[in-house]
């Protein structure tokens, strides 16, 4: 089920009004878990008897700590073999493919035939995201800082809630486990609350994100299809404007995933973390990645670059804490060397940047946000290229180097300019003393340009809903 799917609010306003009927906590907790259930088997069920192995081990492994002493060797070697269960999940169905290929590529280059053939392992939707809660949640346990949950059932919806199950953001299990034991009233506030959240990512994704998708695919080719880009028909100018959409598109599509998950775990009176906060306002790299995924790069910061030091122990480790933790970062979001390539780009830049400057670049905040969103832009083009050769290609292009050929991109591409640039000032509250205007304060204004907006971004809609960005990962 796709969030912008009709079948996905049909099954929405079905859970929703049974769990306000409900009137046991348990019994909503068991029809969330049930819904979580059926969301994620809507995908393939075969799956689920991953998400139970997953859920099963977490849960095992910290209730057998909870019976041991802190300093007890086997509640550390459990804990261990726990967090390298989850990660075997990771290793087999993501990565196993990537390297084994890579292994065979570099045999095949010193005439050592390996003897196997590519593997073709389906990737289970959302497996890098509750794989990584489950792990937040063991290492929580390990250190000491949660205990355990020794409900099954809790920890279970709390790795498999539904609104946030296959594309985040990441929850910590500190945050999600009181809140199942808080009492819930339905009220006008909270339904309010959530509509916001959620229309405003239906936004982003339908009206904005789905069209910029037709823009960009016919160039850089379909995601999930490997060797379908031919770059050498289109322009330069359509090989820039391509990849202005995709960095529109990433963002739009990622946030308004984030604000649906929001909206709708809201609705059952659940409070999911922001996942991003305007980060093309960002002037320093720095910045950027404290708006940009923030629950990932919460997550990375706290479990792999404190873990491995942090700067701690000088810049020499810093730095090289910073490059691990971002390549590692990279290979998260696919298994591919472009992806690597991606994450060593961004860990090289925070690096110079702790190197050299605090929060800015130091040539003032104008110059110094055209020169981090530059770097972001063109660092897109790795993150979604097939090869290292189209991103030499496409690179080429914003150097005017290349010799482009002669087919172009609808002039709409550009479009997407302006829509970054609006969503930036109104993240650096430019545009916040509009709210205050007397004119928006009328309600025949207020309700006829929300109408008239909700008109415009029903027209926009493409006829078939694309996937979010971010299942493939």
């Amino acid at each position: 089920m796709i969030f912008t799917d009709a079948i996905f609010f049909v099954f929405l306003i079905c859970v929703f009004g049974a769990y306000w009927l409900l009137k046991g906590k348990e019994t909503r907790l068991g029809l969330l878990l049930g819904a979580s259930t059926v969301f994620y088997g809507w995908w393939d069920w075969r799956f689920l008897g991953l998400i139970g192995f997953v859920i099963l081990i977490s849960w095992a492994v910290a209730k057998f700590a909870e019976a041991r002493e802190p300093g007890d060797r086997a509640r550390r070697i459990a804990l261990i073999a726990g967090i390298g269960a989850n990660l075997s999940v990771i290793a087999v169905f993501k990565y196993f493919g990537f390297f084994a290929d890579s292994a065979r590529a570099m045999l095949d280059t010193v005439g050592i035939d390996p003897g196997w053939t590519a593997l073709n392992i389906l990737l289970p939707v959302g497996i890098s995201f509750y794989v990584f809660q489950a792990i937040s949640y063991i290492v929580d346990v390990a250190r000491g800082d949660l205990a355990p949950e020794p409900r099954l059932r809790r920890v279970a919806l709390y790795i498999a809630f539904f609104p946030q199950l296959v594309a985040g953001p990441i929850v910590r299990a500190a945050s999600f486990f009181p809140q199942m034991e808080r009492a819930k009233t339905l009220s006008s506030a909270l339904f309010f609350a959530g509509l916001r959240a959620f229309a405003l990512g239906f936004a982003y994704k339908a009206g904005i994100a789905d069209n910029l998708a037709q823009l960009v695919d016919p160039v850089y080719g379909n995601a999930l299809v490997a060797g379908d880009t031919d770059l050498a028909a289109w322009s330069n100018l359509a090989l820039i404007g391509a990849t202005l959409a995709f960095a529109g598109l990433i963002y739009f599509d990622f946030a308004g995933y984030s604000l649906m998950a929001i909206g709708v775990a809201r609705w059952f009176g659940f409070y999911i973390p922001k996942n991003f906060d305007y980060p093309y306002s960002s002037p320093s790299i720095d910045d950027f990645w404290r708006r940009w995924h923030i629950s990932l790069s919460s997550w990375l910061r706290d479990y792999l670059y404190i873990p491995l030091g942090g700067n701690r122990s000088g810049n020499g480790t810093t730095y090289r804490n910073l490059m691990t933790t971002m390549v590692l970062g990279g290979l998260w979001h696919g298994a591919a060397w472009t992806f690597v390539a991606w994450g060593a780009l961004h860990g090289t830049a925070l690096a110079f940047h702790r190197a050299f400057f605090k929060n800015k670049i130091g040539l003032g905040f104008v110059v110094s946000l055209i020169i981090t969103q530059g770097f972001v832009l063109l660092t897109w083009v790795p993150f979604r290229a097939e090869s290292f050769t189209d991103t030499l290609t496409i690179w080429s292009a914003f150097t005017g180097l290349r010799n482009g050929g002669s087919e172009m991109l609808s002039p709409l591409v550009w479009l997407v300019l302006p829509l970054i640039i609006l969503d930036a000032l109104l993240g650096r509250g430019v545009l916040k003393s509009l709210k205050q205007t007397r004119i928006w304060r009328n309600p025949m204004l207020y309700w006829g340009s929300l109408g008239a907006l909700s008109g415009i971004l029903l027209a926009l809609y493409p006829l078939e809903a694309s996937p979010f960005v971010y299942f493939q990962f």
